[in-house]
C-alpha cells in the first residue's frame, strides 16, 4: 500500500536499470569516514591542548551532516539501499564520534548510576534493589537486565557490555525510525532524510547513546510505532499479529523509561486523533485498542513498580512554573545576548541553537500542512498523525524560554519530538528541491544544483545549532584535561579510584559529602547515599557548632575533598548543588576552607592520594 499524496515511487524500472547493487554507498562511506576521522584527530589534539582542535571538531561535524543530506538532495534518484544504508551510516559513525571522546570507559556521571544497578543485579540475581542516587533505575531495569545477560554469558566487563547494548540501541533507533517513515511514506529519501535530521538533535551524538535507561527505550518506541502503521494498514489475523507486536514493544518500552514511554503515548494519541480527519476506509478500530492497551500498561508499571516516579517529576514540573530567574542548567545558559561566564554558553552557541529553532519552526509549520491537506487521498491517518506530533516542537521552544532549566528540558524533549519534526520537514525539503528541480520551475541544471545545495546547508544548519546548545555543552564538547564539576571532564583515575575504595572498605549506604561531580562518582560506584546541601560544611573557613548540626541533620558520616576545587573554578558556576550565588564565583575556593578538615579534633583522614582525602567525621566535634 501506498499513500496516494505523500507517496511519490522513485523506485521504477529507469532507477533500476541506473542504480545498481549498494549504488554510491561506497563512496559516501568514504566521506563520512573522513568526517569521523576528522573528529577523532581534533579529539586527540584536544588532550593535549592544541588550539586547532575546536576547528577541526567543527570540520568533522560539518561533514558528517553534508554528505548524506547532499546525497540525498542532489541526485535525482536514490533507491532503497542506498537510502537504508545511509541510515544505518548516520547511526554508527555518531556513535563511533562518542566513542573517541572516551574509548572504553564511561564519562557521563548518570552512566555509572546504572552501573550501580547492574551490579546489584549481578551481585543478588535478583531485580529491584536500592539505587542509592538514583531509585528509578532499578524501577525501569531494561538496560540492566540486557546488559547483565551478555555479562553472565560472556564474561565481560559491565563497562564493554554496556557499551555494546547502548551501541546496538542507538542503530537500532536509527534503522527503526527509517523503515518507519519509509512504511508510511513508501519513498526511502525522504525515509533517509528523517534518519538526518533526526540525528541533529542535540542530544543525540553523545546522550541519547550513552549507558543509560533512555537510550534502551527509544528503539522499542520506534518498533512499536512501525508495528503499529503495519496494523493501521493490514486486516484480519495480520492486523491483530502486528497489533500485539506494537503493544509488547510498547510495554517494553514501560519497563526501560518513564518520559519514553509517555512520548510513546504521546504519539500513538496523535495517531488517535487523526482518525476522523482520513478516509473511513482508512481508519483502524485496532488503533484505539492498542492506545489504551500501552496507556494501561505505563499507568500499572509506573502506579504499582515504578513508585517513586511522582516524586522524581515534582522538581521537574515545578521547575516549569517556577519564574525565571537566569539561573543556567548544567547544559547550558538561557541569555540570549548575556554576558557568558561561568555556567553560561558563548554567545554564538546560544545564538545557533536559537536560529535551528527558528529554521526547523519554519520547517514544521510548512511540512505539517502537507498531510493534512491530502488527508482525504491518505490511505492511513499515520502521515496526518506525526504531522499533529509535530507541532509539539512549539512546546517545546516555549519550554527551553520559560522554564527556570528550559536548555535541559527541551533538549530532552527533542529527542522524541524530533520523530514527527523530522518527517514533516523531510517531506518539504524533498519535495521543494529534488522535486522542483525537476520541474519547469527550475529550468537549468545550475539553478538545481543551488537550490539543492541551500536545502543541504538548512540541514547543516540544524545540525550546527543542536551541537551547540547540546550535550556534551560547551566546556565538555572536547575531551581534555580535568576540569572541577565539568560532567564528562570531570571523570578520572583519582575520583573513581576513591569510589572503588568506598564500594571495597565502607558499608553501602553512608552519607558522603563532596562537590557534586566526586558525589556523584562515589554515590554511584561506591554505592554511598548521595547528600543534598552540604555547602555550609564546605564554604566556611573556620569549623563552626553549626556546621555539625549540618552534618548530623544530613547523617553525613565522611567527607571527600578533592584539592583541585582549591585551584579551579567550576565549570558549571557552582562546586554544591545548594551553593549561594551559583554562577557567580570569581575565585576557587580558598585552602582554608577544605584544610580545616584536619584541625577538628576526631575526625580522621582515612584516604589520601595526594588530590583527594576522604575524612570519617563519626565521633568527632561533628557529633557531640
Amino acid at each position: 500500500m501506498t499513500m496516494a499524496s505523500l507517496a511519490v515511487p522513485e523506485l521504477g524500472r529507469a532507477n533500476e536499470e541506473t542504480i545498481r547493487g549498494l549504488g554510491r554507498l561506497p563512496e559516501l562511506s568514504l566521506a563520512m569516514a573522513a568526517g569521523s576521522a576528522i573528529i577523532a584527530i581534533a579529539f586527540a589534539g584536544a588532550r593535549y591542548g592544541r588550539p586547532w582542535a575546536g576547528h577541526l571538531f567543527w570540520l568533522g561535524q560539518i561533514v558528517i551532516y553534508f554528505a548524506p543530506a547532499a546525497f540525498l538532495l542532489l541526485r535525482k534518484r536514490t533507491s532503497a539501499i542506498e537510502a537504508a544504508g545511509i541510515a544505518l551510516l548516520v547511526s554508527v559513525t555518531t556513535y563511533l564520534i562518542n566513542q573517541y571522546y572516551s574509548p572504553g570507559q564511561f564519562r557521563f556521571s548518570d552512566e555509572f548510576q546504572h552501573v550501580q544497578t547492574a551490579q546489584s543485579i549481578l551481585a543478588t540475581h535478583h531485580l529491584f534493589h536500592v539505587n542509592t542516587i538514583l531509585p528509578q533505575s532499578p524501577q525501569y531495569p531494561g538496560l540492566e537486565i540486557i546488559t547483565t545477560n551478555i555479562v553472565s554469558l560472556t564474561h565481560l566487563s559491565i563497562t564493554t557490555a554496556g557499551l555494546i547494548v547502548s551501541g546496538a540501541a542507538h542503530v537500532l533507533a536509527a534503522m527503526a525510525l527509517y523503515f518507519l517513515i519509509f512504511e508510511i511514506s513508501q519513498r526511502p529519501r525522504v525515509a533517509a532524510l528523517v534518519v538526518v535530521v533526526y540525528a541533529t538533535g542535540s542530544h543525540y551524538q553523545f546522550f541519547d547513546s550513552y549507558f543509560i535507561y533512555e537510550t534502551i527505550a527509544i528503539p522499542f518506541l520506534l518498533l512499536s510505532l512501525l508495528a503499529t502503521v503495519k496494523m493501521m494498514k493490514s486486516r484480519g489475523r495480520v492486523m491483530v499479529g502486528w497489533g500485539a507486536v506494537a503493544v509488547v514493544s510498547g510495554a517494553v518500552t514501560a519497563v526501560c523509561h518513564h518520559v519514553t514511554s509517555y512520548a510513546l503515548v504521546g504519539l500513538l494519541l496523535a495517531f488517535v486523533l487523526a482518525q476522523p480527519f482520513v478516509q473511513r476506509t482508512a481508519r483502524n478500530k485496532g488503533l484505539v485498542v492498542v492506545f489504551l492497551a500501552v496507556v494501561a500498561i505505563v499507568a500499572v508499571w509506573d502506579l504499582r513498580v515504578a513508585t517513586s516516579t511522582v516524586a522524581y517529576f515534582r522538581p521537574v514540573i515545578d521547575s516549569i512554573f517556577r519564574r525565571h530567574t537566569g539561573a543556567s542548567s548544567p547544559s547550558g545558559g538561557i541569555a540570549l545576548f548575556g554576558t557568558p561566564g561561568l555556567g553560561q554558553p558563548p554567545r554564538i552557541d546560544t545564538v545557533g541553537e536559537y536560529l535551528a529553532f527558528v529554521v526547523l519552526m519554519v520547517l514544521t509549520a510548512l511540512g505539517a500542512l502537507k498531510p493534512w491537506l491530502s488527508r482525504r487521498a491518505a490511505l492511513t491517518g499515520a502521515a496526518l498523525g506525526l504531522a499533529i506530533a509535530s507541532l509539539s516542537l512549539f512546546v517545546v521552544l516555549a519550554l527551553r524560554v520559560v522554564a527556570s532549566n528550559g536548555s535541559e528540558l527541551s533538549s530532552r524533549a527533542l529527542t522524541f519530538t524530533l520523530v514527527p519534526v523530522g518527517f514533516v520537514c523531510a517531506l518539504v525539503l524533498v519535495d521543494r528541491t529534488v522535486r522542483r528541480s525537476r520541474s519547469a520551475l527550475v529550468e537549468n541544471e545550475r539553478g538545481s544544483i543551488l537550490l539543492a545545495l541551500v536545502s543541504t546547508l538548512v540541514v547543516v544548519c540544524i545540525a550546527a545549532g543542536g551541537i551547540a546548545g547540546g550535550w556534551p555543552t560547551y566546556f565538555a564538547r572536547l575531551p581534555g584535561p580535568y576540569k572541577v564539576d565539568a560532567w564528562e571532564r570531570s571523570v578520572d583515575h583519582h575520583n573513581l579510584d576513591a569510589a572503588q575504595w568506598f564500594a571495597n572498605l565502607v558499608p553501602r549506604d553512608q552519607g558522603v559529602a563532596s562537590d557534586f561531580s566526586t558525589e556523584a562518582l562515589i554515590s554511584a560506584l561506591g554505592h554511598q547515599a548521595e547528600v543534598q546541601g552540604i555547602a555550609g560544611l564546605f564554604l566556611p573557613l573556620r569549623y563552626s557548632i553549626a556546621q555539625g548540626r549540618l552534618a548530623r541533620s544530613k547523617r553525613v558520616s565522611f567527607i571527600a575533598v578533592d584539592r583541585r576545587i582549591t585551584r579551579q573554578r567550576p565549570a558549571t558556576g557552582y562546586y554544591f548543588t545548594d551553593e549561594p550565588k551559583k554562577d557567580a564565583r570569581v575565585a576557587p575556593l580558598p585552602t582554608r576552607s577544605i584544610t580545616k578538615f584536619d584541625d577538628i579534633p576526631g575526625v580522621s583522614r582515612v584516604y589520601d592520594d595526594g588530590t583527594i582525602e576522604i575524612y570519617e567525621i563519626v565521633g568527632s566535634e561533628y557529633y557531640k
